[in-house]
């Protein structure tokens, strides 16, 4: 390995040579010279990775030398070591973009330790992460084997979306393979657990919060406080970009975060309408058939009736509301429409605003070049979503909101999961064209990569014939089919999807937001 070269600017050099060899025993490389102008000609001539410049020095002194040697080689750290503490002095050095500085006397370690935060914070860092993580490793592997509850679901999933995020910034791609794979792992154990909970939370009350609660559980309680409440629904929203935008929340709310299962299918006809119906799919189709179209697989024909389906849920439980809005946004001049109004909708108990902008843009990348290579991955799917909320009509608005002192209920209806793998299905010509489920007659699939129910109706799910059948691709799998294996596999292989079975798609955040001030 190449020695570091240190360049150490003194004009008391004959005091440094004890200093020198120290650090030369180190195994570092050291030049020294006694003034500002041989630095400043070293540092042109010459190629050094540190400088240690004294702050008193006659002729030109230590800051003049900073500067000049910044304009020369603007990103070479440089260590100010000085008499003074003053204010100013550290003031300066600072708008000088000093690396570090260590005050007189100095002793070798006080070096040794500005090199190491200067050259090796990364590492060490990287190391103390990567030791942390194996410790969370072992710990979510044990988890996985004892058959977790949907509580210690929950939590396991908190886990692995915290270290998503703290993953995304050290770029150590040991460390994001090594969780991509326990990743995996859990996905597959969670798409077990489902399979085999999934009809029992059904017909039961001791199960998880699922999407036909969130209005009883968390919009009605706050309505009862006769408080103005703004419901939000960004629609397909994981957890972990929720959490890469709840430091925002947090500027203007006291934040209180719980965790909800969605229904299956994750796909916005049935689980967003579940949650403003207070129902089931089979249910919603039953009691309000003109809401429920069967003659597509578009999310438009079956969710243009969600304020009705709403206001029809707060009568049967028993909540007043008086006067709502209900309004939807798709793009930015919709978001801006909101934000103008938001004063002049004071007197309404009840505003939903539902933002489909995180689905439209899961659904262009598919089909976007561009999309694709701005975001390839899921840790760039997080930095969009953060970017996109800080610049973003609704950052505006929620600030707004805080200062009104409206209550806030932020969820989404689903998430989404990037599919890398192609499961086979045989249907026929009127099986449903979406990717992660399937609703068609006679499906056959592979049992082990996909949740079948043959009877469907037992799940809350309409069907439009005896025979119909719903199939749910779980882990990261969707569906091709045969005589299109191939092409199907080239044109949405790492794509973002829903509609199935991971803990991207199904374990979802909702939050009541009440403002600080």
């Amino acid at each position: 390995m190449q020695k570091l070269r240190i360049l150490w600017v003194d004009d008391e050099v004959q005091h440094l040579k004890p200093f020198v060899l120290f650090l030369e025993e180190k195994g570092y490389e050291v030049k020294t010279v006694s003034n500002g102008s041989d630095a400043i000609s070293l540092t042109v001539s010459e190629n050094y990775d540190l400088v240690l410049l004294d702050e008193m020095m006659p002729g030109m002194d230590g800051l003049e030398t900073l500067r000049e040697i910044k304009k020369i080689k603007p990103a070479l750290p440089i260590v100010m070591v000085t008499k003074s503490e003053e204010e100013g002095l550290m003031e300066d050095a600072i708008a000088g973009q000093i690396a570090d500085y260590l005050i007189k006397p100095i002793n070798p370690n006080q070096i040794i330790m500005a090199i190491k935060k200067i050259f090796q914070t990364d590492q060490i860092r990287k190391s103390k992460i990567g030791e942390n993580y194996a410790k969370f490793s072992a710990e979510l592997n044990r988890k996985l084997l004892s058959q977790p509850t949907w509580e210690e679901w929950k939590e396991i999933y908190s886990q692995i979306c915290y270290w998503d995020l703290h993953l995304d910034d050290i770029h150590d791609s040991n460390l994001n393979q090594m969780h991509f794979l326990e990743k995996m792992n859990a996905n597959k154990e969670f798409s077990n657990f489902v399979e085999k909970n999934y009809s029992s939370w059904l017909s039961t009350d001791d199960r998880p919060t699922l999407s036909f609660d969130l209005i009883s559980n968390y919009v009605a309680p706050e309505l009862e406080k006769r408080k103005q409440v703004y419901f939000i629904v960004l629609d397909c929203m994981r957890l972990d970009q929720y959490y890469a935008i709840l430091p925002f929340l947090e500027e203007f709310f006291n934040v209180e975060t719980d965790i909800y299962s969605s229904i299956l299918p994750t796909a916005t006809p049935y689980s967003r309408n579940s949650i403003f119906s207070g129902m089931l799919p089979k249910d919603i189709a039953e009691m309000y058939p003109q809401y429920w179209s069967e003659s597509s697989d578009m999310d438009n024909s079956r969710n243009r009736n969600e304020h009705q389906l709403l206001e029809s849920h707060l009568k049967d439980i028993g909540v007043d509301v008086s006067h709502s809005k209900y309004v939807k946004i798709f793009n930015l001049s919709e978001g801006n429409y909101v934000l103008r109004k938001v004063d002049s909708w004071r007197n309404e108990h009840l505003v939903i605003l539902v933002y489909n902008f995180l689905d439209l843009l899961a659904h262009h990348r598919s089909n976007d070049p561009i999309l694709k290579e701005t975001i390839p991955d899921e840790q760039a799917l997080r930095a969009f979503t953060k970017h996109w909320f800080q610049h973003s009509s609704l950052y505006q608005t929620l600030r707004k909101l805080s200062e009104i002192g409206a209550t806030v209920v932020i969820t989404t209806d689903h998430g989404s999961i990037r599919v890398n793998k192609a499961s086979q299905i045989v249907g026929d010509k009127d099986t449903s064209t979406t990717l992660r489920y399937k609703q068609g007659k006679n499906l056959k699939v592979n049992d082990k990569q996909v949740y079948m129910m043959k009877d469907p109706t037992d799940y809350g799910l309409p069907v439009r014939s005896i025979v119909d059948n719903y199939a749910f691709a779980k882990d990261d799998y969707f569906f091709v089919y045969p005589n299109s294996f191939h092409q199907y596999l080239k044109q949405f292989s790492g794509t973002f999807q829903h509609g199935g079975i991971s803990l991207e798609e199904m374990v979802l955040p909702i939050a009541v937001c009440k403002p600080k001030k």
